[in-house]
């Protein structure tokens, strides 16, 4: 019978009743994937035993221009200084090598390998299995390792060549612990003669080196003033610097379980995820969860509000009100069972579609996804119950005569109805909010110019067979015998290259005040400017050419430049010698060109005054101008011929898009949640007022009896209905404006039409909620009508 009762209620309101199912089943999904996320999250690397004491160290060198040069990595004489500390424990670290790999006859360029000490795999292994000890010679792989480079069927026990450093034994393939996030993909045991210079860097304290993790005594922290005190201790003062060490070097430490956070740290060797990123993620998933549910309240209200007559009914023919609840109480358990049916579909189907949730899912322990699914799916029947009591206590326990006193003149439910609604609006305006606002800053960010051309320039780092130019040469004719390429430019920068090189400029008219302006500093080639489509704003008539006098180079520089050295035009620049110290001898600098300013990372409200240095010599990076994106591959194939790391060569829009990775999942993110959100606000707004319209249409009619037209109804109707909109503005605007401007405080330069835009939104937005309560009002009229 009570079955029935929820079939009854399916073909009274169809519509309806299916919205309330399939929309909260998302919202149940929603809740389960981010309970699960946040539980993945907050569990990686606690499998480590110390792992509330295990540190990483971390590096900052403070220009003295003004930047800051950040590093996953520390100088490699820190390893002894830490060794010394009483409150440290243990100890370990990792090196970085970038090496060529040689297997089958084939070699791979700049593979990534790390040496570890000895400890540093008892101390925080990031593997499943145990591993045993490491000889000289000997490495372990993963199978992604083994998938990317080795191609082989067999791979423990096979005998691999890493360049110079001989033959290593395969003595394991291991796999990454699921709460792992190190990028530890192949290690070898660290060993002095494995690392180039070794002998040099143990005392370079103005480099990074290495990775290192120690282990503290008793629960303790590395303090930003020990760390301080070690390098005020140790590190050596560089004769003539402008600063002192404790100054250029800053130490930090972050907790294990903190690195694969994203700290914009270039050399990270962790799998990292933005905090905004996964915050936004959270939001969502909790805004979406909030949404459905004030959707359900908002829905099974008209519902029950259709229904109203058999409670009556019922109530009048001696029905208690403890049966009428144990009635609602089973139709509101056939409907979450409903919910979770079309929630394990939902799911399969977005399992199946997805690759991150298949992920995210797979990898999850038995009891962690069974507990996770608990949690959302009792959260949800909990919101039903509540719906359902709520309409119950409002509209049908109270007595006949005072219910209809009350519903004359607006009873509870109409209020509850008004205040879930408003809930619903909020939310969604906050979402459209903050929507607008997050997408006019991104898209400045990455739309607006960096001072170089983007499209169709490539760039890669030079292999070792590219370091001759006799290479660099025969590359050169090759590119241009076979898709007629423009000259190969050389820099030792790319876009969003961390590495930084500065150094003091002077000139003998500038003021004593203004000595010492630090610059940095980029190595080119001739071909530079043309290449990237640098903006030539004086010197045109000058030929770009490296200098013939050892003592003298030829530069380039920008805009600001000219400025930082106190210069007010071009002429001046170009008529004027400057001077740079260089290992301890001092240069001419001629200036030929003055080119406008661009950004070497992130744009900023300032850009940094650059000194390019033109050179023959061989660079860090190369870079070439397509006629046609399709010549990519063609590029690829000679380049990989010349032993350059095919996934090293990238397109410069690739780069700006890796770069801004997590911006634009970002923007998927807010955009998938704003649409969803904004479509089922809509779609509830018309269903709830064409049961509105049903509910004064006695009002109504006695209007139009006395001469009321449909305009009339109209003002009637957004009257009676405008409050909640106008209550959802009052909150969704500060609420919204206050999340926006903690999200956009991390940018150092911030678009102001970012608020603009998000106010302009939110009231489009409402004023679209108040046309489709009115065109829900004008259908129901129309229908009645007709």
């Amino acid at each position: 019978m009570l079955t029935s009762e929820f079939l009854n209620d399916v073909k009274l309101s169809p519509m309806a009743t299916l919205l309330a199912i399939i929309i909260t089943a998302i919202g149940m999904i929603s809740l389960f994937l981010v309970l699960l996320l946040y539980l993945t999250d907050n569990s990686i690397e606690k499998f480590h035993h110390d792992y509330p004491q295990i540190y990483r160290i971390e590096t900052q060198f403070n220009l003295p221009n003004g930047e800051k040069v950040k590093s996953a990595q520390v100088p490699l004489p820190l390893i002894t200084a830490l060794q010394n500390e009483k409150n440290i424990k243990d100890v370990a670290y990792a090196l970085r090598l970038f090496i060529d790999l040689q297997v089958n006859g084939k070699t791979q360029a700049d593979v990534e390998i790390y040496a570890v000490s000895p400890n540093f795999l008892t101390a925080l292994n990031p593997y499943r299995q145990k591993i045993p000890h490491l000889s000289h010679n000997e490495i372990i792989i993963t199978p992604e390792f083994n998938r990317q480079y080795l191609h082989l069927n067999h791979p423990k026990g096979q005998v691999i060549t890493l360049g110079k450093k001989g033959k290593f034994f395969i003595k394991d393939v291991v796999n990454l612990n699921t709460s792992s996030r190190f990028n530890t993909r192949a290690v070898i045991a660290f060993s002095p003669d494995i690392i180039d210079d070794y002998h040099d860097k143990r005392h370079d304290w103005y480099d990074m080196h290495s990775y290192l993790f120690v282990t503290m005594v008793g629960g303790g922290k590395p303090t930003h003033e020990q760390l301080k005190t070690l390098v005020t201790r140790y590190a050596p003062q560089l004769p003539g610097a402008p600063f002192s060490p404790e100054e250029f070097i800053q130490l930090s430490a972050r907790n294990i379980t903190d690195i694969h956070y994203d700290a914009e740290l270039p050399d990270e060797m962790s799998t990292v995820i933005s905090k905004s990123y996964l915050y936004t993620l959270y939001m969502a998933g909790f805004f979406i969860f909030l949404t459905t549910t004030m959707n359900f309240f908002n829905v099974n209200n008209i519902v029950n509000k259709n229904k109203k007559s058999s409670f009556q009914i019922k109530k009048s023919v001696g029905a208690s009100n403890y049966q009428l609840l144990t009635e609602s109480f089973f139709i509101a358990t056939l409907q979450a069972v409903c919910v979770l049916t079309l929630a394990f579909i939902f799911l399969s189907i977005l399992m199946q579609a997805s690759e991150n949730v298949r992920e995210l899912i797979l990898t999850q322990e038995t009891g962690r996804l069974i507990s996770s699914f608990s949690v959302a799916f009792f959260s949800l029947y909990i919101a039903i119950l509540i719906s359902h009591y709520l309409y119950l206590s409002t509209s049908v326990f109270p007595n006949k005569s005072w219910h209809n006193h009350a519903y004359s003149a607006h009873p509870i439910s109409h209020y509850i109805y008004q205040v879930t609604l408003s809930i619903q609006i909020a939310i969604a305006g906050i979402i459209i909010y903050l929507w607008a606002g997050i997408m006019t800053q991104i898209d400045f960010m990455q739309s607006h110019t960096f001072g170089y051309e983007k499209e169709n320039v490539v760039t890669f780092p030079l292999s070792d067979e590219l370091k001759s130019l006799t290479s660099l040469n025969s590359l050169q004719d090759e590119l241009n015998n076979s898709i007629g390429i423009s000259p190969i430019a050389l820099s030792s920068w790319r876009p969003f290259d961390m590495s930084r090189t500065t150094t003091s400029v002077f000139h003998q008219n500038q003021q004593e005040q203004d000595k010492l302006v630090s610059v940095n500093i980029l190595n080119v080639n001739k071909n530079f400017t043309d290449t990237w489509g640098i903006k030539t704003l004086a010197g045109y008539e000058n030929p770009i050419t490296p200098s013939k006098n050892d003592n003298t180079y030829h530069a380039i520089v920008t805009k600001t430049f000219m400025s930082a050295m106190g210069k007010s035009s071009s002429d001046e620049v170009l008529n004027t010698l400057f001077y740079i110290n260089d290992n301890d001898a001092e240069y001419t600098v001629r200036i030929l060109r003055v080119v406008n300013d661009f950004y070497l990372a992130d744009r900023d409200k300032n850009t940094t005054p650059l000194l390019i240095l033109i050179s023959d010599e061989v660079q860090r990076y190369g870079a070439l101008k397509l006629h046609h994106q399709s010549d990519l591959s063609t590029v690829k194939m000679l380049l990989e011929r010349y032993g350059v790391n095919i996934n090293q060569i990238k397109l410069a829009e690739h780069i700006h898009q890796e770069y801004f990775n997590n911006h634009n999942l970002m923007k998927k993110t807010i955009s998938l949640v704003t649409l969803f959100s904004v479509a089922l606000l809509l779609i509830s707004t018309m269903i709830i007022g064409i049961a509105e319209s049903k509910r004064i249409s006695k009002i109504l009619k006695i209007m139009e009896s006395v001469g009321g037209s449909l305009y009339t109804h109209i003002i009637f109707f957004i009257k009676e209905n405008i409050t909640p909109v106008l209550v959802a503005v009052a909150i969704a605007f500060p609420i919204g404006f206050i999340l926006l401007q903690k999200w956009l405080s991390k940018y150092n330069f911030i678009n102001n039409l970012s608020y603009l835009y998000a106010f302009g939104t939110l009231l489009l937005f409402m004023v679209s909620i108040v046309s489709v309560m009115t065109l829900s009002l004008i259908l129901s009229h129309t229908k009645k009508n007709k």
